[in-house]
């Protein structure tokens, strides 16, 4: 990146505290904490809903295509997930002092949630869906914050239930298709990781890639062009119950289709935030997918941390810069194979990150905030105790020092191995590997599913942290680690 065209400024004590005290809490909630940890979700990393099929058979008054957009009934359906999750940690068992009988950290995780969706389709023209979600505990407790962001003392228990989605569906003329309400956003072809996800709220996770991303508020307009299998689409995005005008974000996109190949072009603005422009491509050969995807942004709305130091006092030993003008690439390309004779799919997808830091300035970073340990975790323990986290002075530190190698690199990659029917017709076997190529560290885990029954199934895995003392991944799970992890899936499905 070149300083010239960077906007660097030390942050006001204020500041810096808000946003500390942010990552904090942040770090203090139940999702923050699931991603440091080695319990992964065991579901089979290619599974996928039950399929509905439905059989209309041709009637007097129209084609079979329309008595499928139009019920007299509201269709009902969702999902269910029942798991009890046994997990055992060893945070350096390469050491030399392994006692498989006495792990760093273990538990059981029980796991309870559901999903559940209406589908009403009054007309040929319009649709209405919406789904909910719980999970329990289904009560949880929010601290109570006064006008400063200061913690009362008070709680406030409110139910674990949240509108994942809720849209209708309608069109102008049978030309101009429109959707309005809260919906997942797919401007991306990416598997494992996608930079064009600039909508959604949520991003991919690599180890559970094919569960659907939480969307926004927004407006979508989708033109087909008329004699060709071309499409527009055009955004405008809500992200707030009380906003200006000018503070929607809008969205449009091309797509078109050459040959076996399907190509995309689109931008993305929003009040304030980096102007983005991307391009995607998918297409195949025989059993063989291939998809890339690139984004160009003016400006990046990512912190870079520039410099630990006991000079920097006034702003909690820390120094940042953002930067608002200089041009950020994001590209990314893979493939997935899949063979039906003998039930392997295979997926590998390459990313690089021009927002990421460069190695020489991540291990600066890292080594300046090691030799300030004792003055920096005192100082962010200040501040957690002050907005009620209560971390000790080395949780905090550690947290910072993860918090800072977390994403940090340019170069990533990750590959996935599967296949069913291993030796028996209901077990199967997954190989995932996910890497930092810029610091060589990396996560493998490798994992036996078998189903009993309907209803009834267990899954075995183990989880390697590799790399080097600085690496991501060897940082973020406090070592070289290994952990072994038994899930049994009691009652899921789809109904």
């Amino acid at each position: 990146m070149t300083a010239s065209f960077r906007i660097v400024r030390a942050l006001p004590r204020a500041t810096m505290a808000v946003l500390v005290a942010a990552a904090f809490a942040a770090a203090a909630a139940p999702g923050a904490a699931a991603q440091d940890s080695f319990s992964f979700d065991e579901d089979e990393l290619f599974g996928a809903e039950d399929a509905v099929v439905e059989t209309v058979a041709e009637s007097d008054e129209g084609a079979a295509v329309q008595s499928l957009l139009v019920s007299e009934s509201v269709r009902i359906g969702g999902s269910f997930v029942g798991k009890a999750s046994g997990s055992w940690t060893w945070d350096d068992p390469w050491g030399g002092s392994f006692d498989p009988a006495a792990p760093d950290s273990y538990g059981l995780a029980p796991e309870l949630s559901a999903l559940v969706f209406f589908d009403g389709r009054p007309t040929e023209s319009t649709r209405f869906y919406g789904s909910v979600k719980t999970a329990w505990p289904f009560i949880t407790s929010t601290k109570v914050l006064d006008s400063n962001g200061d913690p009362t003392g008070d709680t406030v228990a409110t139910p674990n239930l949240e509108v994942f989605e809720l849209f209708s569906d309608f069109s102008w003329n049978d030309s101009l298709y429109l959707r309005f309400g809260k919906q997942t956003i797919n401007w991306g072809v990416g598997y494992f990781f996608s930079p064009a996800n600039v909508m959604n709220l949520e991003a991919i996770d690599p180890f559970d890639p094919e569960v659907q991303l939480e969307g926004p508020v927004a407006l979508r307009v989708h033109y087909p062009v008329p004699g060709s299998q071309h499409n527009l689409w055009g955004y405008a995005v809500f992200d707030a119950e009380d906003m200006r005008p000018q503070d929607t974000a809008l969205a449009a996109k091309a797509e078109f289709v050459l040959g076996g190949w399907e190509l995309g072009a689109g931008g993305y603005y929003k009040n304030e935030e980096p102007l983005r422009g991307m391009v995607t491509a998918s297409g195949s050969i025989g059993q063989l997918s291939l998809f890339g995807e690139a984004t160009l942004s003016r400006g990046s709305d990512r912190t870079w941390v520039t410099e630990v130091s006991p000079a920097l006092a006034a702003t909690y030993f820390v120094a940042t810069e953002t930067d608002e003008e200089s041009p950020f690439f994001k590209g990314t390309a893979g493939f997935m194979y899949s063979h039906s004779d003998s039930n392997v799919t295979v997926a590998g997808q390459y990313l690089y990150d021009g927002e990421g830091y460069s190695s020489d300035d991540k291990s600066a970073r890292v080594q300046e905030a090691r030799d300030n340990q004792v003055l920096l975790g005192e100082a962010l323990a200040a501040i957690s105790a002050a907005k009620g986290t209560d971390l000790t002075s080395s949780e905090a530190f550690d947290f910072f020092v993860k918090s800072l190698i977390r994403n940090s690199g340019r170069h990533y990659a990750a590959l996935s191995f599967s296949k069913s029917e291993l030796l028996l017709e209901d077990l199967s076997f997954t190989l995932m590997a996910m890497g930092n190529l810029s610091d060589l560290s990396a996560l493998l885990r490798p994992s036996l599913s078998y189903a009993f029954f309907d209803g009834l199934s267990a899954s075995l895995s183990a989880t390697f942290a590799l790399g080097f003392d600085d690496g991501e991944y060897v940082v973020l799970y406090d070592g070289r680690a290994m952990a072994l992890s038994v899930a049994v899936t009691l009652g899921s499905g789809s109904f």
